[in-house]
């Protein structure tokens, strides 16, 4: 009972607060001076470096991807999907976080970041991180209400072209580590305090914006638990490795591959129960897309209940990873059209088949051979899941 008034004084607390803590910014703040602003062309582009999930010795070859994939597409706003740093203790953990933001920092790009499960399983606090992060290059991230669960749940809002107003939000939401009862799910949860705070932001942001929604996207580490609805058959009964139990269902053990749109080379880890985002979403309105890392093979894009739901493979080539997945996210928004956005995987070995790419000769690269022959695969593979997707039309829930 006193953990339910304790959470319910906490809600109530962010509906008062946090309704004006929006509007407050978009009226002092200098559109000629805002950090998120459209292009005069009208486009705003951000890249997404997902579970490098390395040490204070990042391997060069992640160093080289992201680096040559920022000066490609010359992106104006970072994400890092949390993962990603794993050193031990506070000094090693400061020189990581160095080493994967340094491509970034050192080409004076915006940024910011979520946390994963494992950022902080070696003795330094998130708090301690994120203040980290704040003192490098030009980071985004703040703990927009300390008391709510996980750090560094806030929200960016993008400006149109010209300053005069809002036109896109972005949510960074802390997913969470492990659940405090594993019994009931392995992994944890979206809060219902982060979700109070989610909702009153929005609400006072689509105050400001005539009483409409403004469109956004969510950007957190672990998957909501709905994807197994999504990608997966529920069965009526067990059948032993035929099958799968989540969400208190029993699902096939393998995907309905024709409603994949990119790879599933690995079983996703959301939640073991539903903890009601999704339907917050729903509800408000605002959010039209979901990326997420914490399944470093998988590159799957599918769509639940009209919001885009996407998996960011690995950046990290010192974590486990595919070489045929791994690269890492582009989105592409249109101010004129914000609903319909572009993204695109760009894949490690594209990169590396640049003329002029370091990722061949950096030490645990491949030669150009190598990543000719994963592209030709990948091709392969890609061909043929197109070919068969209109089967997915015919019969959604495959045949099994």
């Amino acid at each position: 009972m006193k953990r339910f008034i304790k959470l319910t004084a906490l809600v109530l607390s962010v509906l008062m607060l946090l309704p004006a803590v929006p509007a407050v910014f978009a009226e002092t703040a200098d559109p000629a001076d805002s950090q998120l602003r459209f292009n005069e062309d009208g486009t705003f582009k951000i890249m997404l470096f997902a579970d490098p999930q390395d040490d204070e010795d990042l391997e060069e070859t992640t160093t080289a991807l992201m680096c040559e994939a920022l000066d490609k597409y010359k992106p104006d706003l970072v994400i890092y999907l949390g993962d990603n740093t794993v050193a031990d203790g506070y000094e090693n953990q400061r020189k990581a976080i160095e080493a994967v933001t340094k491509p970034v920092v050192d080409r004076n790009i915006p940024y910011s970041i979520v946390f994963g499960n494992h950022d902080e399983e070696h003795n330094v606090s998130k708090e301690e991180l994120l203040a980290i992060y704040q003192t490098l290059g030009n980071c985004l991230t703040y703990d927009a209400v300390p008391e709510l669960s996980g750090c560094g749940n806030c929200n960016h809002p993008i400006y149109s072209s010209d300053g005069s107003k809002i036109a896109f939000n972005l949510w960074l939401i802390d997913s969470g580590m492990y659940y405090y009862d594993r019994s009931v799910s392995y992994y944890d949860i979206v809060h219902e305090d982060q979700l109070a705070w989610y909702k009153a932001t929005a609400a006072s942001l689509a105050e400001q914006n005539g009483g409409e929604p403004v469109p956004a996207m969510d950007f957190q580490h672990i998957v909501i638990p709905e994807i197994f609805d999504e990608i997966y058959v529920e069965m009526p009964f067990a059948m032993g490795d035929l099958t799968q139990e989540r969400n208190g269902k029993i699902y096939s053990s393998l995907p309905v591959f024709t409603r994949l749109n990119g790879y599933w080379l690995e079983v996703p880890c959301p939640p073991d129960i539903y903890d009601g985002q999704l339907d917050v979403w729903k509800e408000t309105g605002d959010v039209i897309a979901e990326f997420h890392g914490h399944d470093h093979n998988n590159s799957y894009q599918v769509n639940i209940d009209g919001i885009d739901v996407i998996n960011v493979p690995s950046c990290g080539c010192n974590s486990y990873s595919k070489d045929v997945s791994r690269g890492c996210g582009l989105i592409t928004l249109h101010e004129d059209d914000p609903e319909n956005y572009d993204y695109q995987l760009i894949r490690m070995y594209d990169l590396a088949l640049c003329s002029g790419s370091a990722i061949s000769d950096a030490e645990g690269g491949r030669s150009k051979v190598y990543y000719a022959l994963v592209k030709a695969a990948d091709t392969l593979v890609q061909t043929i899941f197109f070919l068969f997707r209109p089967f997915y039309k015919l019969f959604p829930e495959g045949l099994i």
